[in-house]
Order: structure tokens, then C-alpha cells, then sequence
């Protein structure tokens, strides 16, 4: 019953019964009691109250009886004749050890989170409890029942801490004044001895364990602990119970106190209370003598006196009984022979008649006979911890009736025994002629088969014709033999992937690990279940039962009923306890700001750890029969080698959790090796490095973008998985962090969340997945390292290293060595110096222009190369526009030219000729891009020949060509000439014919410098016959001797001697008179010499 019906029917059938009460005859005495009969015994912490699916019976006895000595008359005829005699009856009287004075004080303990309108239950209960005990006994003084509150601290809400309790909490007790005086806990702590029982209100863990604590320490033997419903774990199953109240009516159910009458007979010694209804319908009690006994006249009163014979000489009444202990298994409940196996001693009966004429003399109604019978006694039987509280710890000393224990331990009259008494079971009655017993006597006690443990009285009557005499003893068979294991304790397992190597108990959660944990469960259940125990015991088992888990995310051990440890490593509910568990999809990187978690160890370890913890002890009731005594102990006892304990802890790892990948995205590793064709560096890899390429020649410059960038999600792709079956999203439970230029930096959130289509604006199944804390990176330096980590709630997952190579173009100082780029071919390969001279005789001055396109290149391993693609140059003759006079558009080109820079003749001669030149030199990177340098330097151009007189053919050459188109003897008649007009420069590099002005020489378009490729050289108008001036053919030598004497390195080298100039003159001839194959030859002679 659950509801105010439940109530309402209760009270009834106590106010009918009540009622009934009032018609009855005055009772003259009363005691109150504690109910105890649903209590359940436990080893060490008194009586509670357990929960029953069954409503609960208020028992109230009662019964007319008096405390005075009062005597009825009875009329009854006299023997043999019709005379009346009157006889006095001796009614019954109250017992005075039943007699209870002073009142039962109650004591009423509440969790401070109860609500009030629970308070307002309970005290309307207090009253109606109350009210009927009133009307019942109220009449009598010294019976009654009292009420006193206090409250105890609890946890009023699932996240706050254990709140004590306040003045304002007792205060809240005052507003319900049936619930009597407040009491602050430490001073009903104080005043312990006078609470008969404690009744409590828990709603939460943290009240219930102060109030169990309290009743214990304060050793209150009756206690009712109730626990209100949704107030948490039910308490029940453990050593300590509890009753859960499902609704607040269901409290009206429970009557913990009862009015009790004890009947005795005290005006009349051995007598018994007899009951019967007299003539009126009203219940009456008289005393009379049981069997064995006849009323009998002592003086003024009347006694019971036995009668029969005495056998107070018998053997079996000379000792207080024997006793066997069997101490092995035995698979069926059965003894007999106890003589012969036991030595059990028989009594000898012995007669006047003698045992020979017995048989003779006997009749049809005269039966001489032996007599053996075996009677179970089944006496009540008390926990033998309620009676060691009370008596002491030594059985030894114990009275051997319990009226005597209550007299030395009053608080035992509350005890209620865990095997009630019942009447005596005979289980054996036979008899032998004196003669088959005589002769055989043994057999008499042998054929009593004993079917159980037990206290057996033993009785022997021999029976003449006219008497008998009874010979009586006791024996008590106990168990001594305690359950036994027969399967080994399974034993924990470990693993070093869980931690150090004396990892204990603890081991990695994997599927195979969670099936080997159950099945070590399984093991340790088949220890109790398996366990053996002598045929006589049956279903007594009293094993000590104890589970604990902690369960994942918490941080210690949380009972449960013992039972629900078989499926503590169930697989399904392993994993589902973790994967649903809300903490497990909690980022652990993220912190309530929104910013990562800048630690090494984000996660706690350990917390993703599951531990189940159980032990058994086998036990089993057994009882301590005492022969002579009219109750007995019963023990929860087992052999103290008779226990297993295991324990064993899954942890979830991270990378048990979950399995993750990162690689460099295939695109990546693509450009990444096309950059690396540009390289030589023989280490570099595209697994774990991203190489790029910049616009620069130098880090952090500013010729051109010195810097890369990108979000880390553009460079690496990350994939996850979770190593457990189920429909969960791995995303929930995987999250990741990174950071870069290792541990100069901070953990940074990376890709906590994708985006939606909605937010990204693209809506088809080919777009770019787009996250929440993936910033665009800024790669400057020329390895950046990039760490990313994957981090589940149970720790770290993997732990990955990329890392982003940059790498500039090589540098270009192409005009650090323009200058040496320009020399004079017909005078030295060595750079020229200020002012240069015309060829010797000519009016124009020879230049070579010698670029490689490795000149200015500055290569390294990690830069990539510059290739030039163009060469353009310009000259300007004396402050005149400028021309283009070279141009070479190639990858790389090999450029070696001549010019002729003719000396300034417009409008006039000047003694020296200024000539500026520029170049702008093109180079392309790896990406195509142009880097331009422009370099330039400027020359000076004198006649260094000087005037001379009559020079052969001058004065012919002079009238005949003087103002001719044609080129005169030692003009330029070919190759790439520069010139000028007033205003401007240009470019000549048509070939000329040479004037032919005297008749007796012929003049040819001659090179200079004899190349195998004539358009690469300069040519001038020179006589090529012998003739008159054959002999003045020296004039060039002497002219270019004349000429390097004005140049200061050409002097230094000719002035080593003739040598030097031995070899000019055979060059000289030689460049004449020799095949063009062989001017090669002679030029790679020449060029070293003067180098």
C-alpha cells in the first residue's frame, strides 16, 4: 500500500480492535514493547528494519489476567456421592518480569535536507502512534511512549558539499511539537541510555552514514532507518538495511510497538495458566498443575508437586548432556550407532521381578516392557552477537534460562530469535522385552537414526505391571564442519601499457582484456556457488558479501548490492557506461574561456578507469545447542582460510580509445617535390616536411613575398577512428591541439568544430571542409616545426611532427663583377682601367663584352636557383641619347661580344671620348617571377699612338680617300661599331668596302683578332701585298708596344723582358699568315701568357 487509503485502513483495523478492547473486562496490567518481529539480524550493528513487499501486521495480545491474588469458586459433585463441594480456583497473575515501569523514549533522526511537508507526515504519524498507545494503557501508570528529534548533516543537492547541521535546521523541528524536543546530535549523544529504539529519515548518502555511524556508536539495539524515495542508492544489501518509503503515506504502514500481557502463575508454585471462555463468553485464566504434577495442600496454600519416579540416579541424568561435534563433510544427513561410534553410555533398568519372569508374566493388559524414545527440542535460538553485547563474549557463563539472561540484561526481553521455538519433533519411540534389551542393549540407542543437528532429549521408561521409572538425558549433535571452496580465487591481471611495471591490478581496456576480466568475475561468483558444505547444513549460508566499483570519471569506491558485481565487466555495459557518459565527448583541451589548455597533460590520468572490487567469505549458520537450557545461540561463523577477494581495473588509454592518422595532404607533396627538383639537398623528404618556395633572395627581405601562409588544415589531413563498435561520432570524442616552433610557442585549439554549409556558403558534397580555430598560419623563418596533437578524455591519442621548409632564390651580385665583364681583346684580358686607347692607327677603340650566366650567382644548398633569361645593354657616347647595342634573350646564355667605340669626330674631335654603358640583366625564379639588375660603368677613350711623319702611303691614302663613303686604310669596315651624331649615339654593323687610294698596295677588310667567326670580330681596312712598304710592316707591333707603355698592367707585364715581346710578335705574324684553325690554337697560347 501506498497511499493515504493504505492509511486510512490501518488505523481502522487498530481503532476496531480497540474497540473491542472496551468491552472486554478491565485489564489490570500492561507493558509496553518495541515490535521486532520483522527485524533482521546482522553481525555487529544491532536490529534493523528491512524492506517487505508484504503490509506490515500491528500484533497486539491482549488478554484478561490480574496482579492480585484472587481466587473463584467451582461446584462440582464429591466422588461417590451428590454432595456439592466447593473448590477455590487460583486465577492467573501478571508476570513480573513482564512488568515494564517507566516509558519508552523514542528517538527521531532527520536528514536537515528532508522537506517539510515529510516532517508534517511523520508527525502526524508520531501522534496516531502515540494516540493509540494512550488509549490502550493509558489508564496505567508509568506506561508511555515519548518522542525526541535531531537532525544530522546530508548533501541537499547533487553538486553542493555535505552541509552541517545549523540552529536554524532544529529550529525547523519546533514547528512540528509532536515530534517532541529538539536535540542537537552531540547531546542526544549524551543521553543514549534512555532511548529504547532510534527511528531515522535518510535522503541522501551523507545522512544515512552519520545516522548509522550514530546508532552504532551509540549502540542502540532497535533501529528503523528509512530512506525516502529519489533520495539516491537504496541502502539495502549491505550489512547495514533500510526501508525505502515510495511514497510519504507508506509510513502510516509501519507500527513498530506493541502492547503485551504476560501470563504466570505466582500464587501457585509449578502451576501452569490454564484459558478457557466461561459461561459469559469472556476469556478467563486459571492455574492448574501440568502433567506429571498433582495439586497438593502446603499449609494455607496450595502446590503443584511432581510425582512419578526419580531418575535423578539414572547415567544419563548424571552428566548435562553429551555432546558431539562432527568435524568432516558428510553428503547425507544422517548418524545412528551412536553408541558404538560415539560412546554414548546406556542406562541399565532393573525390576523386582527380575527380567526373566517379566516375559513370563506378561498379559494382554498388563504390558512389562523398556521403553527408548528420542524427542527433537527445538528451543528459540538467539544471534549470538545480540547475546554476546548483553552477557559477554564467554557462552560458558550464560545462564541457561533466559528469564535469568533478561534479569541480568534487560534489553534482552527486546531480543526476538532468529529460529522461533516450536514444539518437540519425536523422531524415535520403540520398545524391547526386558529380556530382547538385556540381552542386546546397545541396539536399542544404535536404531535411533538422527536426521539433523540438534539438542535431543533422550527418555528410557521401564514399565513393570503395577509402575515405572524414566531415565532421561540430553544430546546434542553440532556442526562443526564449515563450508569449503572447491574452485581456486581467480587472480587479477596486469599489463605495462597501464603504467609502471608493478602495475598491480590494472590493466589496458581492450575488448580481449574485458573478456578475460568477466570471466574472472564469473570464476569468483562459481567460488561461493561452487563451494561444498555437509549434507546437514542445507540453505544456511550466511557468506559475507562485499562489492564495490568505481566507475569511469569517478575518484573512489561506491557500494553496490553484491549481486550486481556479475556484470561489473560486462562488455555492453562497460563500454556503455564510458561512451555515453557525458564527460567522455567533454574536450579536455578547451577551457572555460575558450582558450587550449597550455599544459603537457591536459587529460587526468587515469580517469577514464574502471575498478571492481569483491570479496567472499563463507559462512554459515550454525547453532550452539546447550543441553538444559531453554533457548540457544545460533552463529554466522566460517574458517578464516575460506575467502576470496579480487579486484581488478580496465583503464581506457587514448590510444586504446581511438586510432588517429595525419599525413601531408597529396597536393602538398606534390608541389613539395617539384620545389625539391630545384635543389641539391640530398636529405629533404615530402613525408613529414611541406617545402615552399619564395619570391626572395633572402629571409625576412623585401624583394618580393619573403613569407608563406596557410592554415595547418590546407597542408596536413587527419583522419580518426574508434576502436569500439557502436554509433557514436569519433568527433565527439577526439579533439586536437598544435603548436609551432616547438616549445617557444602555446598549444593552440585546432579544428574543434566543422562548419556548417550555412555558414560556409558552399553546398555541395566536393567542398572544402572549413573549421573553427584554423587560423591562417605565417611561415617566415626556414624550418618552422609544427606539433599536433589528438587528445581524447582519457589522455593523449599520437603525437605527429611536420614541419614547413622555406626556401629563397639564390642571391644575384651580378654588378660586383660588371666591370670585370668589359676588357680589351687586342691589348689584355685584364680589366680596364679608366681611359683605355684606340686600336693602334684606328680611330675607334676595341671592347669585349664577356658575361657568363653564373656570374653574380650565389648558390647554396637550400636556395633555389636563378636563371638569367635576358641580357640588354645600352651606350651613350659623350652626354648623346643612348642605344641598344646588345640584347640576348636565352635561359643562361654564354655572351661574349666586340664593339668598336669610334672616338668623337662631330661636329670636332675631342682628345678624349667618354663612353657610358648600362645592363639590365633579367633573371627568373622558381615561380616565373623577373628580378632585374642594372649595372654600368664608364670609359675613356684617348689616342694613344701620337703623331708620326712620313708614314708609307699616307699622303695617297690621304687624297684619294679623304671624304670617300668607303672605309680608308685602318678604318673599321666591320663587326658591331658605335657611333655618334651630334645629338646621338647608334649602332653600326653593316660591313664597309675599303678605299683602295694607292696603287701600289691593295687594301682588305682585315680582323682584328683573327676569330674562327668573323662576325663575332671587328675588322679594318689593312694593305695585304708586298709592296713598297713591305718593309715598314712592323709599324703594328711598334704601335701596340707604344700603346701598352700608356697602359700601367701591360707595361708591368711586358717589362719582364724580350720574352713577352717575342711572343707578340710571333702572334702577330702568325695571325697573318696561318689558317683560321690554327688561330684558336695560338689565342688559348696567348691569353694565358698574359693573364
Amino acid at each position: 500500500m501506498s497511499s493515504a487509503s493504505a492509511r486510512g485502513t490501518e488505523l481502522l483495523m487498530l481503532w476496531s480492535f480497540l474497540a473491542l478492547l472496551q468491552l472486554t473486562d478491565p485489564i489490570e496490567a500492561a507493558a509496553l514493547q518495541f515490535n521486532s518481529h520483522l527485524a533482521v539480524s546482522l553481525a555487529s550493528n544491532g536490529i534493523s528494519f528491512a524492506a517487505s513487499s508484504e503490509e506490515l501486521r500491528s500484533d497486539l495480545l491482549m488478554t484478561q489476567l490480574t496482579d492480585k491474588k484472587v481466587t473463584k469458586k467451582k461446584m462440582k459433585k464429591s466422588y461417590g456421592s451428590n454432595e456439592t463441594v466447593v473448590e477455590e480456583m487460583v486465577m492467573c497473575s501478571q508476570h513480573p518480569d513482564a512488568v515494564y515501569d517507566g516509558a519508552i523514549d523514542v528517538l527521531l533522526m532527520f536528514s536537515k535536507c528532508i522537506e517539510s511537508s515529510m516532517l508534517s507526515t511523520v508527525e502526524t504519524w508520531a501522534r496516531d502512534m502515540k494516540n493509540i498507545v494512550e488509549d490502550t494503557v493509558g489508564h496505567y501508570d508509568g506506561v508511555a511512549l515519548n518522542f525526541k528529534a535531531t537532525m544530522v548533516s546530508g548533501t541537499c543537492t547533487t553538486t553542493a558539499s555535505p552541509q552541517q547541521v545549523s540552529e536554524a535546521d532544529l529550529d525547523r523541528l519546533t514547528a512540528f511539537p509532536a515530534l517532541g524536543d529538539a536535540y542537537p546530535l552531540d547531546l542526544a549523544t549524551g543521553s543514549t541510555d534512555g532511548f529504547t529504539a532510534a527511528i531515522s529519515f535518510a535522503t541522501d548518502e551523507t545522512s544515512y552514514n552519520e545516522i548509522v555511524t550514530f546508532e552504532s556508536t551509540a549502540q542502540i539495539v532497535n533501529t528503523i532507518n528509512f530512506q525516502l524515495s529519489g533520495s539516491g542508492e537504496n541502502c539495502e544489501g549491505g550489512p547495514e538495511s533500510c526501508i525505502e518509503l515510495k511514497e510519504k503515506e507508506d509510513l502510516f504502514m509501519y507500527n513498530p510497538f506493541t502492547v503485551t500481557q504476560s501470563l504466570d502463575c505466582a500464587d501457585l508454585e509449578n502451576g501452569v495458566p490454564v484459558t478457557l471462555v466461561g459461561d459469559d463468553g469472556a476469556r478467563q485464566c486459571f492455574c492448574g498443575c501440568p502433567a506429571g504434577y498433582e495439586m497438593q495442600t502446603k499449609g494455607r496454600d496450595k502446590a503443584c508437586v511432581k510425582v512419578g519416579g526419580n531418575a535423578s540416579n539414572c547415567v544419563w541424568s548424571k552428566v548435562s548432556g553429551y555432546y558431539h561435534r562432527v568435524n568432516s563433510k558428510a553428503s547425507v544427513c544422517s548418524f545412528d550407532h551412536v553408541v558404538d561410534k560415539w560412546g554414548i553410555p546406556l542406562p541399565l533398568p532393573t525390576s523386582g521381578y527380575g527380567s526373566n519372569k517379566l516375559l513370563l508374566l506378561a498379559d494382554g493388559s498388563l504390558d512389562p516392557r523398556v521403553r527408548v524414545t528420542a524427542v527433537k527440542e527445538q528451543k528459540p535460538e538467539y544471534y549470538s552477537e545480540f547475546l554476546s553485547s548483553a552477557l559477554g563474549s564467554v557462552p560458558s557463563t550464560w545462564p541457561l534460562k533466559f528469564k535469568d539472561v533478561v534479569v541480568k540484561a534487560p534489553s534482552a526481553a527486546k531480543f526476538d530469535p532468529m529460529v522461533p521455538g516450536n514444539d518437540d519433533l519425536p523422531i524415535h519411540d520403540a520398545a524391547k522385552t526386558w529380556k530382547d534389551y538385556q540381552s542386546n542393549r546397545a541396539d536399542a540407542m544404535n536404531s535411533i537414526v538422527f536426521n539433523d543437528y540438534g539438542k535431543y532429549r533422550l527418555e528410557m521408561d521401564a514399565y513393570d505391571y503395577y509402575s515405572s521409572a524414566t531415565c532421561a538425558g540430553c544430546l546434542a549433535i553440532l556442526d562443526n564442519y564449515r563450508p569449503q571452496a572447491t574452485t581456486k580465487c581467480p587472480a587479477s591481471f596486469c599489463d605495462s601499457a597501464a603504467g609502471a611495471a608493478n602495475c598491480g591490478c590494472t590493466a589496458e581496456l581492450t575488448v580481449e582484456s574485458v573478456a578475460r576480466a568477466n570471466n574472472l568475475i564469473q570464476q569468483y561468483f562459481e567460488y561461493g556457488d561452487q563451494a561444498e558444505n555437509d549434507g546437514c547444513s542445507g540453505n544456511n549460508r550466511c557468506d559475507l558479501h562485499q562489492f564495490s566499483k568505481q566507475n569511469f570519471f569517478e575518484s573512489k569506491f561506491t557500494r553496490y548490492s553484491h549481486d550486481e558485481g556479475l556484470s561489473c565487466f560486462d562488455q555492453d555495459l562497460v563500454l556503455g557506461d564510458f561512451l555515453n557518459h557525458a564527460k567522455a565527448t567533454v574536450n579536455p583541451l578547451k577551457q572555460s574561456d575558450g582558450k587550449c589548455f597550455d599544459v603537457i597533460d591536459p587529460a587526468p590520468a587515469g580517469q577514464c578507469k574502471r575498478c571492481c572490487k569483491m570479496t567472499t567469505t563463507l559462512r554459515e549458520f550454525w547453532t550452539d545447542y546447550r543441553c538444559g537450557s531453554d533457548y540457544d545461540a545460533r552463529y554466522c561463523e566460517g574458517d578464516s582460510d575460506q575467502s576470496c577477494a579480487f579486484e581488478q581495473c580496465l583503464v581506457i588509454k587514448g590510444d586504446t580509445l581511438a586510432t588517429v592518422t595525419a599525413h601531408i595532404k597529396p597536393d602538398v607533396v606534390a608541389e613539395s617535390k617539384k620545389v625539391l627538383q630545384q635543389l641539391h639537398q640530398e636529405d629533404s623528404q615530402t613525408v613529414t616536411q611541406v617545402h615552399r618556395a619564395l619570391e626572395c633572395t633572402s629571409y625576412y627581405g623585401d624583394d618580393g613575398q619573403c613569407v608563406y601562409m596557410a592554415k595547418i588544415s590546407e597542408l596536413v589531413e587527419t583522419t580518426q577512428t574508434l576502436n569500439f563498435d557502436g554509433d557514436y561520432r569519433v568527433n565527439d570524442f577526439v579533439h586536437w591541439r598544435y603548436k609551432v616552433n616547438g616549445d617557444s610557442e602555446k598549444w593552440q585549439l585546432w579544428k574543434t568544430r566543422r562548419q556548417t554549409s550555412a555558414e560556409t556558403g558552399c553546398k555541395w558534397s566536393t567542398c572544402e571542409a572549413v573549421y573553427d580555430n584554423d587560423d591562417v598560419i605565417t611561415f617566415s623563418d626556414p624550418e618552422t616545426k609544427i606539433s599536433i596533437e589528438a587528445w581524447t578524455q582519457c589522455g593523449l591519442v599520437r603525437t605527429f611532427f611536420f614541419y614547413v621548409h622555406l626556401h629563397v632564390n639564390s642571391a644575384v651580385d651580378v654588378c660586383k663583377d660588371f666591370s670585370n665583364m668589359w676588357y680589351q681583346t687586342s691589348v689584355s684580358r685584364l680589366p680596364i682601367a679608366a681611359q683605355m686607347c684606340a686600336y693602334p692607327g684606328s680611330d675607334f677603340a676595341e671592347l669585349t663584352f664577356d658575361f657568363h650566366p653564373n656570374v653574380g650567382l650565389q648558390y647554396s644548398r637550400t636556395a633555389l636557383r636563378m636563371n638569367v633569361s635576358e641580357v640588354v645593354c645600352t651606350g651613350t657616347l659623350e652626354n648623346r641619347t643612348p642605344v641598344e647595342i646588345l640584347r640576348v634573350t636565352k635561359n643562361s646564355p654564354q655572351i661574349v661580344t666586340r664593339f668598336g667605340v669610334e672616338m668623337l669626330h662631330i661636329p670636332s674631335t675631342e682628345a678624349i671620348t667618354n663612353f657610358d654603358v648600362s645592363c639590365d640583366f633579367t633573371y627568373l625564379d622558381y615561380s616565373e617571377s623577373t628580378h632585374t639588375k642594372t649595372c654600368g660603368r664608364s670609359f675613356s677613350i684617348i689616342d694613344c699612338k701620337g703623331p708620326q711623319f712620313d708614314v708609307p702611303g699616307a699622303k695617297c691614302e690621304y687624297d684619294a680617300c679623304a671624304g670617300n663613303e668607303k672605309a680608308g686604310l685602318y678604318e673599321a669596315c666591320g663587326g658591331t661599331m658605335i657611333k655618334s651624331t651630334k645629338t646621338s649615339t647608334y649602332v653600326e654593323s653593316a660591313k664597309k668596302k675599303c678605299c683602295q687610294g694607292c696603287t701600289q698596295t691593295d687594301v682588305a677588310c682585315t680582323p682584328l683578332l683573327d676569330t674562327p667567326n668573323t662576325d663575332a670580330d671587328l675588322m679594318r681596312c689593312e694593305p695585304v701585298t708586298s709592296g713598297p712598304y713591305s718593309s715598314y710592316y712592323y709599324f703594328p707591333v711598334t704601335l701596340l708596344s707604344e700603346v701598352t707603355q700608356e697602359h700601367p698592367t701591360a707595361m708591368m707585364v711586358l717589362s719582364g723582358g724580350a720574352l713577352a715581346v717575342a711572343v707578340g710578335l710571333v702572334v702577330i705574324r702568325r695571325r697573318s699568315n696561318t689558317a683560321l684553325a690554327s688561330a684558336q690554337t695560338d689565342s688559348d697560347m696567348y691569353f694565358p701568357l698574359l693573364n
